[in-house]
């Protein structure tokens, strides 16, 4: 995977020749002529967008922000344990630890790192949407004092 670097050809002095990327190369168009591109760090072929791969070395380019975005995708969030809330223990908290909200429906979700307790509605929305439970994030590992 690399790392391509995105040039912008700005400097007054020096004239740049527009040349075409690498994904319009087949095209009978000027679609693909510029003068900026994103370049591939080990061939140095030009590309107009990213993700791709590299015709050229099969490289596979990409955006820092576009890996970013896309991390959930490689480290899914575990599937929380579905519960009947009658087999809760009596020390269990009855209250969603996202929303906060008292648990009133009859199923019920824990996560199965952390031992959190979420809705129906909060369950969805952690896994659709936020990708991260906000048990695991919340609770901080302790940390154990030696003393000599």
């Amino acid at each position: 995977m690399g790392f391509p670097q995105h040039l912008i050809h700005t400097e007054k002095n020096k004239v740049e020749k527009p040349s075409m990327c690498m994904c319009h190369l087949d095209s009978k168009g000027s679609q693909g002529f510029s003068t900026t591109g994103y370049f591939c760090p080990q061939c140095r072929s030009k590309y107009c967008e990213l993700p791709v791969e590299c015709k050229a070395c099969g490289l596979t380019l990409v955006s820092a922000p576009h890996l970013a975005r896309s991390f959930h995708h490689l480290f899914p969030l575990d599937t929380f344990e579905e519960l009947s809330v009658s087999d809760l223990d009596s020390t269990d908290e009855r209250f969603c630890f996202a929303c906060q909200v008292e648990l009133q429906e009859q199923t019920v979700y824990r996560c199965p790192r952390c031992k959190k307790l979420f809705c129906l509605d909060c369950e969805l929305f952690i896994h659709d949407s936020l990708h991260t439970c906000p048990g695991c994030t919340s609770s901080r590992p302790k940390q154990t004092t030696t003393t000599t």
